[in-house]
């Protein structure tokens, strides 16, 4: 109860808040295992970036050769080529001068803070489009932009009844999709997938999964390995940006070396400054970039299954 008469909090008027200079960050924008793992190949030097694939399916029967005939030639199969469009992705930052004045809780520069921060909000929508990114060539007002790696899976692709439980018969069923397509050592090894199919995977029990660390310097925390039927070992990652539908939860069984970035020649991530006009510093994080896919077959695309336990 408070007292009565002399000073107490309660009508106190000239006190100074209390404020902590602790930021904790949690936001999202830092789980991208794509961005941070796919290698690079050579620059595009053009805004349509094209290279070859190549394919020879295994024979299905044969007609046997009669002795001492001549040689006979078949049309000879060449590398045909596919190709992605690049997209700018940019993130912009102002800060006004009064906003640059003022005194943040946490003392850091304004300006540094939302340097930082934008940057990490690039690689997040980097990372958001290697995986759900369109193709579009960047006509009549419309900006470029890439197919990512959702739309650049054909051969494996397979579109489930709504609700499908994901099961370990799946998970090894989307393994043999993967190696009914590919010699033995391009099969799938990494599924990027829902938490919820995460989870399901932890379950399994007729092959056990095992954990590993973080000691490959692709990981930052522990992930679970699975040890497939097909007899090649797949690492679970769940994925934030991974679509997850209520009845329908995709993944992505990918090989993860067929997968690389190119970016537009001098068009790697990069902070702009911009011309000043006000009272304010203008700047911008900006890249142009592609997703390359030397070899779609050896990944597979599964949706429509349940998003719960």
């Amino acid at each position: 109860m408070p007292v009565v008469g002399g000073l107490g909090t309660d009508n106190q008027s000239d006190d100074r808040e209390s404020l902590l200079s602790i930021l904790r960050d949690v936001s999202p924008n830092t789980d991208n295992y794509l961005t941070s793992n796919l290698g690079r190949a050579p620059d595009a030097t053009n805004v349509l970036h094209s290279w070859p694939v190549y394919n020879t399916a295994r024979p299905t029967s044969l007609t046997y050769t009669l002795e001492g005939a001549d040689a006979t030639f078949a049309a000879l199969d060449t590398p045909t080529l596919t190709s992605n469009y690049t997209g700018v992705i940019s993130e912009p930052v102002l800060v006004t001068g009064s906003a640059e004045a003022v005194k943040i809780a946490t003392g850091e520069d304004p300006l540094v803070f939302q340097k930082t921060n934008a940057l990490k909000r690039l690689k997040a929508k980097m990372e958001w489009a290697t995986i759900n990114g369109t193709a579009a060539a960047g006509s009549c007002g419309v900006a470029r932009g890439f197919n990512g790696i959702a739309l650049m899976l054909s051969t494996g692709l397979t579109v489930r009844d709504t609700n499908t439980s994901f099961t370990e018969t799946e998970l090894n069923d989307i393994m043999q999709d993967s190696w009914n397509q590919v010699g033995s050592e391009y099969i799938a090894d990494i599924l990027l997938c829902p938490m919820v199919i995460s989870r399901r995977v932890s379950g399994f029990t007729a092959n056990l999964t095992r954990m590993i660390d973080a000691k490959d310097k692709r990981l930052d925390s522990q992930v679970r390995v699975y040890g497939s039927q097909v007899g090649k070992d797949i690492m679970i990652i769940p994925h934030k940006d991974v679509r997850t539908a209520n009845t329908s939860a995709h993944v992505f069984a990918l090989r993860e070396d067929t997968f690389k970035y190119s970016f537009l020649t001098g068009r790697e991530p990069k902070y702009e400054e911009l011309a000043q006009t006000g009272d304010a510093q203008k700047g911008q994080y900006i890249t142009e970039l592609t997703v390359v896919a030397f070899a779609q077959r050896a990944s597979v695309h599964r949706s429509g299954y349940q998003n719960v336990l």
